[in-house]
């Protein structure tokens, strides 16, 4: 399954940005920079071979609740 090879940080940004989370949000709450998190998100967005963000959460199986 895809959503195997996202790292634990990668799968928890994913989860907060289709909760509608900025990456200033996930970042505080996870004790991390904005420059990380964004990286992380970038990560998993390539790990899922995905070509946008909703892509990536679309072949993640989370759902933007904007």
């Amino acid at each position: 399954m895809k959503t195997a090879m996202l790292s634990p940080i990668e799968r928890t940004c994913l989860h907060w940005i289709s909760r509608g989370w900025t990456v200033a949000d996930i970042a505080l709450i996870e004790g991390k920079g904005t420059a990380e998190i964004q990286a992380c998100v970038e990560r998993a967005v390539i790990s899922l071979n995905a070509e946008s963000l909703e892509q990536a959460l679309e072949k993640a199986k989370l759902t933007r609740s904007d």
